[in-house]
């Protein structure tokens, strides 16, 4: 079930990135932002931010409110400083039901794990994006994938992750503080080998 939503929103997004290609030039990012409190529990904040070029080619927001509400995700949308931002939000009581819900996208997997080490908890996030699942969305969704592709490849992809420790490895492309880190992609970088890995 939500792999039949997600695919919805990828239909509906490329057919946006083909009327951006045929009418003109735009901007769209998506941003992720994970916190995680020190009980376990958390939010996981997805966003997918366009400028009023997208919004005038727009008959309705990207992200489909029903899935949204199916899936226990908040919906939001405002603008900031001009551009229009939507986003959904999901609460988590623990990891590991933040674990399973990112497992059961088949998008990406999600391993999380604790050891003792010199005496202390070090507790390990190791996220791996699916490519090949990715992929297939696109090329299923779309007639005209070259078209499609050659713009979603520069769509820029930003995630970052707030843990109340303090981080003592990562392989983070961005430091923001000793307890956030930030990991920063075109679409066009992430393959198989991709991961978010983040010690703390």
């Amino acid at each position: 079930m939500l792999m039949v939503k997600v695919k919805r929103i990828m239909v509906y997004i490329h057919a946006l990135m083909l009327s951006i290609i045929l009418f003109g030039c735009a901007d769209i990012d998506l941003k992720s932002s994970t916190l995680i409190n020190e009980n376990e529990s958390g939010s996981v904040k997805l966003q997918i931010i366009y400028d009023d070029f997208i919004s005038s080619k727009l008959k309705k927001d990207i992200i489909d409110h029903e899935w949204a509400k199916e899936n226990n995700y908040l919906f939001n949308k405002y603008l900031k400083k001009n551009i229009n931002v939507e986003e959904i939000t999901y609460d988590f009581k623990n990891i590991k039901e933040l674990e399973q819900k990112i497992n059961s996208s088949g998008l990406a997997t999600m391993t999380y794990s604790k050891r003792i080490i010199m005496g202390e908890n070090t507790y390990t996030i190791d996220l791996k994006f699916n490519k090949l699942v990715i992929d297939n969305l696109i090329k299923n969704n779309t007639d005209d994938y070259e078209k499609i592709n050659g713009y979603i490849k520069n769509v820029k992809f930003t995630n970052e992750v707030k843990v109340p420790g303090i981080v003592v490895k990562s392989n983070a492309t961005g430091d923001i503080d000793e307890n956030t880190k930030e990991w920063t992609y075109k679409l066009s970088q992430i393959d198989e080998d991709t991961a978010i890995v983040l010690s703390y």
